[in-house]
C-alpha cells in the first residue's frame, strides 16, 4: 500500500470518528418527553445524582449561572444564599459553568453560601446556552410553567433580588424600568436586563 493511501484512510477514519463524536449526546443537560423548557433539563449534584430542574418547581424559582473564576460570582453567591434562607417558598438553584463539582464544592466552602442552595453542575455548559447567555454571572426567575420572568445579565445585589422575589411572591409585577439598561423582547416574552 503506498504512503498516500494510509494517509488518506488515517483521514477518512479521523473524519467518521469526529463525527461521531459530534453525534453523541451532551452529558449534563437532559430533556424528558420531548420537552424543551427549562424544568426538563437535568444537571448532577455534588453526589453525582442526576437532578431535574423540575423538581423545584415552584411559583417563583431563582436560577442562577456562576463559575469560580467570575468576580461577580464571588459577590453574588452568598447573597443567593440569603435569599435561600429568607425565602424558603422560592427554590434558589445554582448551576456552575464547566467546572468539577469537586472543584466548584471546594470554592463555595470558602464562600458562605446556604447549604439551602440547590447546588448543580453543568459539566458541557449547556444551561448557559440554553438561556442565552452573555455575561456573568446569569439569573432567571421563573414561574411554575418554566416561563422565564425575569432575566438578569451581570451581578445583582441581595435588596434587588429580594424586591423581584417579593413583588413576584405578592404576585405584584415587578418595576421593571427602576433597573438599568432594561430591554423588554416583546410581549410575554422575558424582559432582560443587560
Amino acid at each position: 500500500m503506498s504512503k498516500n493511501v494510509v494517509i488518506l484512510i488515517v483521514v477518512l477514519l479521523a473524519i467518521v470518528a469526529g463525527v461521531f463524536y459530534l453525534e453523541k449526546p451532551k452529558e449534563g443537560i437532559v430533556c424528558a418527553d420531548g420537552d424543551t423548557g427549562v424544568y426538563s433539563l437535568s444537571f448532577s449534584d455534588d453526589k453525582g445524582r442526576c437532578r431535574a430542574l423540575g423538581e423545584f418547581k415552584a411559583p417563583v424559582v431563582v436560577i442562577n449561572s456562576w463559575a469560580s473564576w467570575c468576580p461577580f460570582c464571588v459577590e453574588e453567591l452568598p447573597d443567593l444564599g440569603r435569599i435561600a434562607e429568607e425565602f424558603p417558598e422560592v427554590p434558589v438553584v445554582i448551576i456552575n459553568r464547566s467546572e468539577s463539582s469537586t472543584d466548584a464544592n471546594t470554592f463555595l466552602k470558602t464562600l458562605d453560601v446556604s447549604k439551602k442552595v440547590v447546588r448543580l453542575f453543568d459539566p458541557e455548559d449547556s444551561f448557559y446556552k440554553f438561556i442565552e447567555g452573555f455575561g456573568m454571572p446569569e439569573t432567571i426567575f421563573i414561574d411554575e410553567s418554566g416561563a422565564t420572568i425575569f432575566h438578569k445579565r451581570g451581578v445583582m445585589s441581595y435588596e434587588e433580588m429580594e424586591s423581584i422575589i417579593k413583588q413576584l411572591t405578592s404576585r405584584i409585577q415587578p418595576n421593571l424600568e427602576t433597573y438599568n439598561n432594561l430591554a423588554c423582547l416583546g410581549d410575554g416574552e422575558a424582559c432582560r436586563v443587560n
